[in-house]
């Protein structure tokens, strides 16, 4: 899936000079920041880093949170979640409508494109720790109402200021357990409903598998593997597999915690791919959307028997909650009018 980490994108352009090496594993779905390198040769940069170095010294190093007060829940405003914006009209995917998936949104890295989220309240945004191990939150930015990010006159996106990453304790940038992470933009509370367009996503249930479920990916990754990401949001289908199975394909079973969770078809043709790291994979339970993955790593774009790996939300149900105290949860679940 994604040939480029997060957390290299702006040392190939600042450091040294780039050292070709054979790509050993690719890993993360992440957009490389813009520059002179091209995809092929950041993508072997990387992987030499990562193998033949090991974990990177970082220059980044994340400030002191500021102090969270629980936030009074009677003041809350309720909220919907998990609406769609239009009906349907990534590799392998389709175009989107705008604002389709209304909970999309766009990481940037002083003001550049690089990852997914997810608007999960009105505070917060979900994304893969990947994404953001090493950087401050100041350099961080997030983005919604995108979709075509080449026609500045289509919609009025709107952007937010990062105060807080809440990177999970337990994320390893070697195995990728536990890659989530939760960010808290610089406002009071984004407004929901037909004013802006924005809607939450459901969080999902608990204790399930999610197995044989059909799961939709959303992001601006590229369309195919080695390929530029999609200037317009892609929506790519793809079947859930169980853990089990997961751990039967050409990854290494001990690669695959009870945190992830995998999806792909066994012949390839359709994934996720190199810049839709940190973005959801839902499932439309009884037509309210639910994130149920948050896109985390794999081998290759679409590559048979190498499914894509995903963080699995519903592990971490507690962990949200207790990182999101200052924000109103948004827990009346889309039914559709009859």
């Amino acid at each position: 899936m994604w040939k480029v980490l997060c957390l290299l994108t702006v040392a190939a352009l600042v450091g040294p000079s780039i050292q070709r090496a054979p790509v050993l594993i690719t890993v993360n779905h992440s957009e490389g920041k813009p520059g002179d390198l091209s995809q092929s040769a950041f993508a072997d940069y990387v992987n030499w880093w990562q193998n033949i170095i090991g974990i990177i010294n970082h220059t980044e190093e994340p400030a002191a949170e500021p102090p969270v007060t629980p936030i009074d829940q009677s003041t809350c405003t309720p909220c919907t979640c998990g609406a769609l914006g239009k009906k349907n009209r990534i590799v392998g995917g389709a175009p989107t409508y705008m604002h389709q998936y209304p909970w999309m949104a766009m990481l940037t890295y002083k003001g550049k494109f690089y990852c997914g989220a997810t608007v999960i309240n009105h505070k917060y945004v979900m994304t893969a720790a990947h994404c953001v191990h090493g950087f401050e939150a100041k350099n961080i930015g997030v983005r919604l109402l995108e979709h075509d990010r080449s026609n500045t006159e289509e919609a009025k996106h709107i952007d937010f200021k990062v105060v807080r990453v809440i990177k999970h304790k337990g994320y390893s940038p070697t195995s990728y357990n536990n890659d989530i992470a939760l960010l808290r933009m610089e406002t009071d509370g984004v407004e929901f409903g037909p004013n802006t367009g924005i809607h939450p996503v459901c969080l999902p249930t608990e204790g399930k598998s999610f197995a044989g479920y059909e799961g939709v990916i959303t992001g601006w990754g590229a369309k195919k593997q080695g390929g530029s990401s999609s200037q317009v949001l892609h929506e790519v289908y793809v079947p859930i597999m169980s853990n089990d199975d997961c751990k039967k394909t050409e990854y290494d079973e001990k690669r695959i915690t009870a945190n992830m969770m995998c999806a792909g078809y066994p012949e390839g043709k359709k994934d996720s791919c190199q810049g839709d790291s940190g973005g959801p994979m839902h499932i439309a339970n009884n037509t309210a959307y639910h994130i149920v993955g948050v896109v985390s790593w794999g081998e290759g774009c679409a590559q048979a028997n190498r499914p894509g790996v995903y963080s699995r939300v519903n592990r971490y149900l507690n962990w949200v909650a207790n990182h999101t105290v200052d924000a109103c949860p948004c827990t009346n679940v889309y039914t559709p009018p009859e």
